[in-house]
């Protein structure tokens, strides 16, 4: 009777544990206090609040001297109005800035894309480095469709005119599958 017992006390936690599978998730706040709901799936991430657009999630460095040099070209393709209304820019601050000392550095070199400190976010930046076996260099840019499916990711400088290509064709991509 026992036994039988601790079988019935077993099943009934492996249904339950069944039934209690939660996806991951993660709630994030750029500096500007936009908030974004981000689930994991087994093809990228859903996020919300972004769905439609192609999200370009960049990760930088206050003080990486290549993450600087590819910033004037996120301002120009988010002044950009018609890419605007296509793609967004959300960049992970990743050398420890916090909140106020990100929206200082913002400010002072006038960056107009969605900046979120990065040192409240560890969980979500862990995430991306084990689902992209990131080596932790940066730049590095993840890119997702308008459905949410990472479509390419990497490290190295990306310019203007790279992300307006990209967004281009991953529109034209999703529209021949419509």
């Amino acid at each position: 009777m026992k036994i039988l017992s601790i079988f019935l006390l077993l099943f009934s936690f492996l249904v339950a544990g069944e039934g209690a599978k939660k996806e991951l998730s993660f709630d994030i706040t750029d500096i500007q206090g936009n908030s974004y709901h981000i689930v994991n799936t087994d093809k990228g991430l859903d996020i919300k609040e972004l769905k439609g657009k192609v999200v370009f999630l960049a990760f930088f460095g206050h003080r990486c001297p290549p993450c600087r040099m590819e910033m004037p070209g996120f301002v120009n393709f988010t002044k950009d109005k018609s890419y605007a209304k296509k793609a967004v820019i959300l960049a992970f601050e990743v050398q420890g800035l916090d909140e106020s000392g990100l929206k200082s550095f913002a400010k002072d070199q006038g960056l107009n894309y969605r900046l979120v400190a990065g040192s409240k976010y560890n969980n979500f930046i862990d995430l991306i480095g084990y689902r992209t076996k990131w080596n932790w260099g940066i730049p590095f840019m993840v890119v997702l469709d308008t459905k949410g499916k990472v479509v390419n990711f990497g490290n190295g400088i990306v310019g203007e005119e790279e992300l307006k290509s990209l967004t281009d064709t991953i529109i034209n991509d999703n529209n021949k599958t419509k």
